[in-house]
C-alpha cells in the first residue's frame, strides 16, 4: 500500500526547507510560478490567519492595480522577530513569492523589501522559526528522564513532510467514483479558512503549529495552537467533543502508545484542499513516543468506504523541545470578508 504523508506546500523560493501558506495556497497560488512586484502598501492586516497587504502599482498595461500580499500567520512572523511596526501605509516596498493563478492579482510572499533595502525572510526553515539551535537541542537530549517519560508536554512541527505532499488533493489518493466527484466540486475562493471557520479532522493534525498534550484524569486534552484547537481524548466510556469538527475520541494506553479511534466527525475534507470525507468516516490513531521521548509520532488510517477504495495512512512527527509554548491563534476577519 503506498503511504500517503501529510505535509504543506513548500515555498518554491526556499524549496523543501520551508512551509507556505497552509490554507488557500494550493487554489489561489501557483507552486511554479514565482515573481516580485513592487508598489505602496495601501492597507495592513496583521492578524490570523495571514498577515496581509493590500498593495497598489501601476501595470503593465499602465493601469492602476491593487495586489493581495499574504504570508505566514502574526504567531508565526512574531517567532521570526517580525512585529507591526516593521511596515506602514504608503511604504512602498518591494515583495518576492509565489504568483497568483490565473491573472490573479495576490501572491504568497516569501521575502519582504523594505524602504531602506533590507530583505526580509518570511518562509523559513522550522528549527529557524522556533529558533532551534544546537545548544537547545542538547539541552532536549540531555534533559532529566523524568521530563521525557510522557506525551503531556508542548510538541513542535520540526520535519514538515516531504516536497510529494504537494500532491495530495490533486489526485493522491485513492478515491472512489464518489470520492472524485466530490473532490471536483472543491472551490479553493470558498475555503472555510477565508472565513475563519477552523478545519477539523484529521486536516487540524496537519499543521505548522505546536500542539500540547494536558492529562485530565479520564481523559487527555490535545491542544492546537492552529484555529485554537481542542481534541479530547475519554479514557472512560464517551464523551462530547469539545469541537463538533474534531469528532468523537476515545482512547486507551498500550504502554507509551495512546491508541485512539475517532468517529463522528462533523468535517468534510480530509485535508485543506477539498479531499472528501463522508460521515461514515472512522480514523484509528497511534501516538507513539519515542524510546528516549523526544519524539512523538502520529500514525492513522482514515477508513472511509464512500470516498476511499482503501484505507488511506496518514503520519505527522512531532519535536519537543524545552521552553516552547503554546500561543493563542484568535483568527480574524479582514475587512473585506466580514
Amino acid at each position: 500500500m503506498r503511504k500517503f504523508q501529510f505535509g504543506f506546500f513548500l515555498a518554491a523560493a526556499l524549496a523543501a526547507s520551508c512551509a507556505s501558506a497552509h490554507h488557500a495556497a494550493t487554489g489561489r497560488y501557483d507552486p511554479n510560478l514565482d515573481g516580485t512586484i513592487e508598489g505602496e502598501i495601501t492597507d495592513v492586516f496583521w492578524r490570523n490567519p495571514h498577515v496581509r497587504l493590500l498593495l497598489s502599482r501601476t501595470g503593465d498595461d499602465g493601469q492602476e492595480e491593487e495586489w493581495e500580499i499574504e504570508f505566514g500567520s502574526v504567531n508565526t512572523v512574531e517567532r521570526l522577530g517580525i512585529s507591526r511596526d516593521l511596515v506602514a501605509v504608503g511604504d512602498s516596498v518591494g515583495v518576492v513569492g509565489r504568483m497568483g493563478r490565473n491573472g490573479l492579482t495576490a501572491m504568497f510572499a516569501t521575502t519582504l523589501i523594505l524602504p531602506d533595502g533590507r530583505e526580509v525572510l518570511l518562509q523559513v526553515p522550522p528549527r529557524s522559526r522556533y529558533g532551534i539551535t544546537e545548544s537547545a537541542q542538547q539541552e532536549a537530549d540531555s534533559a532529566d528522564p523524568s521530563l521525557r517519560a510522557d506525551i503531556f508536554r508542548v510538541w513542535l512541527p520540526l520535519t514538515y513532510a516531504n516536497p510529494l505532499a504537494s500532491n495530495l488533493g490533486s489526485g493522491g489518493y485513492p478515491l472512489t467514483e464518489a470520492g472524485r466527484a466530490a473532490q471536483a466540486l472543491w472551490d479553493p475562493e470558498e475555503d472555510p479558512a477565508l472565513d475563519c471557520i477552523p478545519p477539523g479532522m484529521p486536516t487540524v493534525m496537519a499543521n505548522p503549529y505546536p500542539v500540547a498534550f494536558e492529562d485530565r484524569g479520564d481523559a487527555i486534552v490535545m491542544r492546537l495552537e492552529e484555529w485554537d484547537g481542542e481534541r479530547i481524548f475519554y479514557l472512560e466510556g464517551e464523551g462530547e467533543p469539545s469541537q463538533p469538527r474534531m469528532g468523537r475520541s476515545t482512547g486507551r494506553w498500550e504502554g507509551n502508545t495512546l491508541v485512539v479511534e475517532t468517529r463522528d466527525i462533523a468535517w468534510g475534507y480530509v485535508d485543506d484542499v477539498g479531499t472528501p470525507q463522508s460521515e461514515e468516516v472512522v480514523i484509528n490513531e497511534r501516538f507513539i513516543l519515542s524510546e528516549d521521548g523526544t519524539d512523538l509520532n502520529w500514525v492513522a488510517e482514515l477508513i472511509d468506504p464512500v470516498n476511499y477504495t482503501e484505507p488511506v495512512p496518514l503520519e505527522v512527527h512531532w519535536t519537543w523541545i524545552p521552553g516552547r509554548e503554546v500561543k493563542p491563534f484568535n483568527c480574524e476577519l479582514p475587512p473585506d470578508r466580514q
